[in-house]
């Protein structure tokens, strides 16, 4: 049986899915001091689950917000390193380098 393509539809569902999961992730998780604990939150999973069809929402957030809290659902869906080390835990350069990462490797969002 051949997939068949996304709709418009299954589009919409897709962002507002990930909006809310967002929207929960960080309220729920604002208060903590540990990244770990941070990325460990069910709605963080629950993104990090809706695989690749959210890269495009990522990147988008991403650029948006300058949010690098969002770099490990990034590697769990990509496989990808791109933060140098000594850049890891700067916040703004974590999306910088991601961001970069995306363009150079044909994401649009």
């Amino acid at each position: 049986m051949t997939p068949q393509p996304a709709t418009r539809e299954d589009a919409v569902t897709l962002e507002q899915q990930f909006l809310r999961l967002l929207a929960c992730w960080r309220d729920e998780t604002a208060h903590f001091s540990s990244s770990t604990r941070s990325t460990n939150h069910p709605a963080y999973q629950q993104i990090i689950a809706l695989g690749r069809p959210a890269l495009p929402l990522l990147f988008r957030e991403l650029e948006q917000s300058q949010d690098g809290h969002l770099s490990k659902a990034l590697t769990a869906i990509t496989g990808a390193h791109p933060v140098p080390a000594e850049d890891r835990g700067k916040i703004k350069k974590v999306a910088a380098a991601w961001l970069t990462w995306a363009r150079e490797n044909g994401h649009r969002w």
